[in-house]
């Protein structure tokens, strides 16, 4: 399976586009429409410059206040907006610092529940966007792989390859989350394994419960409050 590669870019490494999956009813993903993305705070002058030409026209960064003012994204704010819309994940969002949930799926779940408001505000903004959009968090796993989880179940993409897209952060980020990892531990705080993986199982968790508790990604949109127009026009974004 042919899992989308990371942009060549110097400051970060899991910047990668949505497009080219193919759906299950025969289409394919569209480029050039969502970019999903790890920390922006390393992009060099040539990478803004990348980005913009690629048509990078919003920034929606999803990581907490505390993040942000110690790592601020690099960015171009005269090409392209940037909004902050932080999704508590109880982990990067806390620094490590706060109680940690048992697995990566209880975190998954428990953000989908309870950052509707944040995740709402994030869709809607998408919806209303022309150019190309960049989301990002600090890996570009978890709060970054449950956004693009659903826009890629909206767009009908099957789950094993939408699995696949999810596991491969791991792959591309290993260098960063070995020095995180040191990081970490020289700080004396002690992070469990999974902060540092992106296994199939633990999306495969949250979608078997947004198929049990909303029956689709489109369900789950609903009850954000997203309209059935807004709706279509994010598919029609994607696919």
């Amino acid at each position: 399976m042919n899992v989308s590669k990371p942009l060549p870019l110097t400051g970060a490494h899991n910047v990668r586009d949505l497009g080219g999956y193919p759906t299950e009813d025969g289409k394919r993903t569209k480029y050039k429409a969502f970019l999903r993305g790890d920390s922006l705070n390393g992009l060099t002058g040539k990478d803004r410059a990348f980005l913009a030409e690629y048509g990078v026209t919003l920034v929606i960064d999803l990581r907490s206040s505390k993040e942000t003012k110690m790592n601020p994204d690099h960015i171009d704010k005269r090409e392209m907006e940037y909004l902050n819309v932080p999704l508590l994940d109880q982990i990067q969002s806390t620094l490590l610092k706060g109680k940690m949930p048992d697995d990566m799926s209880e975190m998954y779940i428990g953000l989908v529940e309870n950052s509707k408001d944040g995740l709402k505000e994030v869709f809607t903004r998408m919806v209303n966007e022309r150019g190309v959009i960049l989301y990002h968090c600090t890996a570009g796993k978890d709060r970054t792989g449950i956004i693009t989880m659903l826009l890629l179940k909206l767009a009908g993409v099957a789950d094993d390859t939408v699995l696949a897209d999810y596991a491969i952060s791991e792959t591309y980020m290993k260098e960063t989350f070995e020095r995180q990892r040191k990081m970490v531990e020289a700080a004396g705080i002690k992070a469990p394994d999974y902060v540092f993986r992106s296994k199939p199982e633990y999306m495969q968790k949250l979608m078997e419960h947004i198929a049990g508790k909303y029956g689709t990604a489109k369900g789950y949109l609903e009850s954000l409050g997203l309209s059935e127009e807004e709706i279509g026009t994010l598919e029609g974004k994607i696919v």
